[in-house]
């Protein structure tokens, strides 16, 4: 019989690759029927829980497990548990009081003890998967943009993929933008015509394409901004470094990067460096996958 699960989204894309990501995994140890439901507004949410009703449910089987990533889900996930049942599982340090949830998987750099409920992540999850036939000559450069923890600068951008691709010229790069990136700077890349260099572009492409890059790419460079990518690429088994970017204060993020720098995981771009090179990739980071196994070890999931 298959596991029914409840994934509860609030349409945005980080939220729903942490999902996502579990799902899949637990995927992988047993049969599963997953079934996307979008949330509704708190108020409303509210209202269902106190009434004891879910309709959003009503043509579904009950749900075994209700997973959700992001604050907006969560009334959402009570809601459906009051009126079905099921085990919540919640990807992030929820808003609400802890014991509402049956497991809170939490990011370490959200600073929290793992005890009770609470399992704790090396980041947050996501789906890719480790791949260890990637392309040699295959590599990715990932731009972040305009961040409330980091200044951005298109020149010192621009100098240190110049550097990067320059001195690299075995392999073919892909420089690809998000929506936080200014729009000049991959304008101001297809000006020097680099030959081993091609750009892409968030406005032409989908995050299912991005993905399938991350996971074929032998070598990665990442924008220290963008956590998110920096997590994927290192669950991929590439290669990863970070591109410079100067921190306007200390922050949660910063703390995590150092901590990923200091064991090993990212090499950082030293400017006096003539061919920055990457650092082998350390163990595999696969954090979906592992979360995945402790709660059917933990009796969540038979």
């Amino acid at each position: 019989m298959a596991l029914n699960i409840w994934r509860f989204t609030d349409r945005k894309p980080g939220h729903d690759s942490q999902s996502i990501g579990l799902c899949d995994a637990i995927g992988r140890l047993t049969t599963v029927s997953c079934f996307d439901i979008q949330t509704s507004s708190i108020f409303s949410s509210l209202g269902r829980f106190l009434s004891n009703t879910f309709p959003a449910g009503e043509s579904l089987p009950d749900p075994d497990l209700i997973i959700g990533a992001g604050h907006g889900t969560h009334f959402s996930m009570l809601a459906a548990r009051n009126a079905r049942g099921g085990k919540i599982i919640v990807l992030m340090k929820p808003s609400l009081p802890l014991p509402l949830f049956d497991i809170c998987i939490i990011p370490k750099h959200d600073l929290i003890s793992e005890k009770g409920n609470v399992v704790t992540t090396t980041g947050a999850l996501n789906p890719i998967q480790f791949n260890k036939n990637k392309s040699p000559d295959q590599g990715l450069i990932l731009l972040g943009g305009i961040s409330k923890h980091y200044h951005w600068d298109n020149k010192s951008i621009i100098d240190q993929i110049n550097t990067v691709v320059t001195n690299s010229p075995d392999i073919n790069w892909i420089v690809a933008d998000s929506p936080r990136t200014p729009t000049s700077v991959l304008n101001d890349i297809n000006k020097h015509s680099f030959e081993n260099v091609s750009t892409l572009s968030c406005s032409g492409t989908n995050g299912a394409d991005i993905q399938k890059l991350i996971v074929n790419s032998s070598y990665i460079w990442v924008t220290r901004d963008s956590i998110s990518m920096i997590y994927e690429s290192l669950s991929s088994g590439a290669t990863v470094g970070l591109i410079n970017l100067p921190k306007k204060k200390n922050s949660r993020l910063e703390v995590s990067i150092n901590a990923l720098v200091k064991e090993g995981y990212l090499t950082i771009f030293n400017e006096k460096n003539t061919k920055p090179a990457l650092k082998s990739n350390r163990p595999i980071l696969n954090e979906a996958q592992r979360c995945a196994e402790l709660l059917r070890s933990r009796g969540i999931f038979g």
